[in-house]
């Protein structure tokens, strides 16, 4: 389980040369993230929810409060059990999808190769095929192979549909949801909210900084009739 308590991340930003103000990407967030479950972190533009996955990474060090993966704060060790996939390019130039997986051979021995040819059979995509000169689309679908194939106990996503039209992205969700097993723990971050609506299990919503909501998906569903998009609408627009 992955544990966030009273987390807090703030910026001294200067509006000009004689003063300056305090802005909270963060402001005492506190929430569990259940193994085997797949949860979106949720909110505007702004809400703090890129900052969250990173700090989660270890990637950001926070201001105040602290994070724990299976009991253990945060360290270098646990980059054998979580892989953060950005919404920006993480393959190198004139690299193809096989150059890429050889390096991720090198540093992880849990890839899977099988795996990887299966999903890649899945997005008709090649080996050989040169990741630059792919379409946004596919070069999405490239970073969730990545993603998948080396077993990682938490697979953090931020964003990612970018680039995928609205015909694919359900294809996307369907192939995250049966290449994702039953001990692994799936964290998503995304604004195309109903395509997630099916696969949810948990949601936690920021506003600003700030926690304002943490549900179980089919169970808020159930006892107040509302869907996840109607439930963000709520919290995040009330004011």
């Amino acid at each position: 389980m992955i544990r966030v308590q009273n987390l807090t991340k703030k910026y001294k930003n200067f509006s000009d040369k004689r003063s300056s103000y305090v802005k909270y990407a963060l402001d005492n967030v506190s929430l569990d993230i259940k193994e085997g479950t797949i949860t979106a972190v949720l909110g505007l533009n702004g809400s703090g929810k890129t900052t969250l996955l990173k700090s989660i990474m270890g990637f950001i060090r926070p201001s105040r409060g602290h994070i724990t993966i299976d009991d253990q704060r945060l360290s270098y060790k646990l980059y054998n059990k979580m892989i953060y996939v950005p919404d920006c390019q993480t393959h190198f130039p004139g690299y193809s999808v096989q150059d890429m997986i050889d390096f991720y051979k090198d540093f992880y021995q849990t890839w899977d190769d099988d795996k990887a040819d299966e999903m890649l059979d899945l997005f008709k995509i090649n080996r050989t095929d040169v990741i630059d000169s792919m379409s946004k689309g596919n070069i999405a679908k490239v970073k969730l192979v990545m993603a998948f194939c080396l077993n990682m106990k938490y697979i953090i996503l931020d964003e990612p549909f970018a680039g995928i039209d609205v015909f694919k992205r359900q294809e996307f969700v369907s192939v995250m949801a049966q290449y994702m097993t039953g001990d692994q723990t799936l964290i998503l971050s995304t604004h195309e909210i109903d395509d997630i609506e099916s696969i949810v299990d948990y949601v936690h919503i920021l506003r600003e900084g700030r926690l304002v909501a943490s549900f179980d998906a089919e169970e808020m569903r159930l006892e107040e009739g509302k869907s996840i998009l109607e439930k963000i609408r709520e919290v995040s627009l009330d004011d």
